[in-house]
């Protein structure tokens, strides 16, 4: 089996959209630079092994799934799902007030989830020892 940067390119970007995420937030995650993650979905540049495991940790997938040898495909995620196309809709009928509680609510609950997520082990893109 050969080597194909765009089966690269293409398997990343599946992953990364089925993750719900944007190149910017997959770059943090992974620990990498933005121009890193543009450079390998656009298939410019084939990801070296130390980005290619960065990229498999933080979409929480197999080093053949990034490099496209996975025979299963990613799940597809709708986006945005309709329980927040729901919230969001009814977030633009709050007041002012109100939606800034519920701001402050959304953001702890995403640092909750961090938090839950990093206990378990799945902080993709450390290195080294805890900040």
């Amino acid at each position: 089996m050969s080597f194909d940067p765009r089966q690269v390119a293409l398997a990343v970007r599946e992953h990364r959209k089925a993750a719900g995420l944007t190149q910017a937030e997959l770059a943090e995650k992974a620990g990498l630079a933005f121009e890193t993650i543009s450079r390998v979905e656009s298939g410019r540049e084939p990801p070296s092994l130390r980005t290619a495991v960065a990229l498999a940790d933080a979409l929480g997938v197999s080093l053949d799934a990034v490099v496209g040898r996975s025979a299963k495909a990613p799940p597809r995620r709708r986006w945005p799902a309709p329980e927040a196309r729901r919230l969001a809709s009814a977030a633009q009928r709050l007041e002012p007030s109100m939606l800034k509680h519920l701001s402050a609510i959304a953001a702890r609950l995403a640092s909750a989830a961090g938090r839950s997520a990093r206990k378990r082990g799945s902080t993709p893109g450390r290195r080294g020892g805890r900040r």
